[in-house]
């Protein structure tokens, strides 16, 4: 056989594209391509609610006081805001509902997504039936279990009282433990999602590696935590960054569970600017305390996704 020579190629002339490099650019340009009108569409819209938003903010407007929206205040909401008990209140325990919850959630989704990775009898009906927390919309679910912790007549303290922990606690309307039983709602709604996720990654991984590790004597608990666990570690990084943004977000709940009370216990950010706006009726603090919370979210949500994309990028190598 002779191998075949490219043609020459003369002075001013650039060389021949390969069509291996066109179809490359080709593809790196589609994402931007599909994005261009999507985002010709939405950041007008964005464009305009944000200087809405910015204009609200800097304005004193009450709406128990006519005419008040004309009322320039300058920063003094946004000044307001950085020396507001309640709302750093607000803020810390927002982190701790987020913490708490998607900790909850990813550990025990992943150990059931472990469970039901097996071959049981009856997998497929326990699939079916797990989904039903994540279909119910928060308010539903919020309402279902304010009747299930009623203190005289709900089922968690009958059962409480069937095991010898007590009974008639009033879990919504105690401070120390109005939050943790709206977690423990939001840890029972969306565990479901990191569920089927999680088993959705399970059965794509590579068998070959489980193999290996088995013949080296790895079982149990040692082959989760050194194979699985890593092996899934980009799926996990996905559903941990979507379960932040959606606990961050967090009102439904908290506004039909607690309304963020007693008194200020359990109250979230969200909740708290609802309640500023739609409450107090102070329009103006209520948009400066929307717009500093969206940048805060904006700060903290963009380095999480760099990280742990980066750690899902690695791990798909």
């Amino acid at each position: 056989m002779t191998a075949t020579t490219p043609p020459p190629v003369r002075p001013g002339q650039s060389a021949p594209t390969a069509p291996g490099g066109t179809a490359s650019r080709r593809r790196r340009r589609t994402p931007w391509t599909l994005a261009i009108p999507a985002a010709a569409v939405l950041i007008p819209f964005l464009a305009v609610i944000l200087a809405r938003g910015l204009w609200m903010s800097t304005h004193g407007e009450q709406l128990t006081q006519p005419g008040s929206a004309d009322d320039f205040v300058g920063l003094e909401n946004f000044l307001r805001a950085f020396g507001d008990p309640t709302l750093r209140q607000s803020v810390l325990i927002t982190l701790t509902y987020v913490v708490v919850a998607v900790l909850g959630q990813v550990i025990i989704g992943v150990s059931v997504a472990l469970l039901m990775h097996r071959r049981l009898p009856g997998k497929g009906i326990v699939r079916a039936l797990i989904l039903v927390p994540m279909v119910l919309t928060p308010v539903v679910a919020a309402l279902t279990w304010r009747l299930l912790m009623d203190p005289s007549s709900g089922t968690v303290n009958w059962l409480l009282g069937q095991i010898g922990l007590g009974a008639n606690h009033a879990f919504l309307a105690d401070p120390s433990t109005a939050l943790y039983a709206v977690i423990l709602v939001e840890v029972w709604q969306n565990t479901p999602y990191v569920v089927v996720i999680a088993l959705a990654g399970l059965e794509a991984l590579d068998p070959a590696p489980f193999e290996a590790a088995s013949l080296d004597g790895a079982h149990g608990w040692r082959l989760v935590r050194h194979v699985t666990v890593p092996m899934l570690a980009p799926v996990l990084a996905i559903v941990v960054l979507l379960r932040i943004i959606d606990a961050a977000k967090t009102f439904a709940l908290v506004q039909t569970m607690t309304r963020g009370g007693p008194g200020t216990s359990s109250m979230a950010i969200s909740n708290y600017v609802y309640r500023t706006g739609f409450e107090v009726f102070d329009i103006g603090y209520s948009t400066a305390l929307a717009f500093l919370t969206s940048v805060a979210l904006i700060l903290v949500i963009f380095p999480t996704a760099k990280r742990l994309l980066g750690l899902q990028k690695g791990g798909a190598r």
